[in-house]
């Protein structure tokens, strides 16, 4: 992400949310998201890289990778799913990570409720049932990195 498109990265990820996660979640767990989420787009915390793709001028979507293991946001706009640029955002989000830390061996997520059937395609698997943590409904979910 370039230090200006933030606005930009930001409002993709509000569209995002508001029409798929929102629903899933309480008033406190909106609130909670939208703390963490402007906390990475904005402030760039320690252990975060952020990635973004792009058509023509648009930032149609967006990958928040922690710690070399840990997706916190991922979001592609509505008009641009399914067309690979998630899978894309996700090869090379994962071979930074791999890049950055050698001894990474899978990367997680705890996905929305409606997100679970595209992590599941990329490769995705549950851990555990549906968690709730701060009005935050999520399935935690996996990848293993290494054959």
């Amino acid at each position: 992400m370039r230090q200006v498109e933030e606005d930009r990265v930001f409002d993709l990820v509000r569209s995002g949310f508001d029409e798929f996660v929102l629903p899933d979640l309480t008033e406190e767990g909106a609130k909670e998201f939208f703390r963490a989420a402007r906390e990475m787009v904005y402030e760039r915390p320690d252990g975060h890289f952020l990635l973004t793709s792009r058509s023509e001028n648009d930032i149609v979507g967006m990958i928040d990778v922690r710690d070399n293991n840990h997706i916190c946001l991922f979001f592609v706009a509505r008009a641009y799913q399914r067309k690979g640029i998630g899978r894309g955002l996700l090869e090379h989000a994962i071979a930074l990570c791999m890049e950055r830390d050698p001894a990474v061996t899978a990367i997680d997520v705890h996905s929305s409720l409606f997100a679970v059937q595209a992590y599941q395609y990329l490769g995705f698997q549950q851990t555990k049932p549906v968690q709730t943590i701060n009005g935050i409904r999520f399935v935690p979910m996996i990848k293993s990195l290494k054959k």
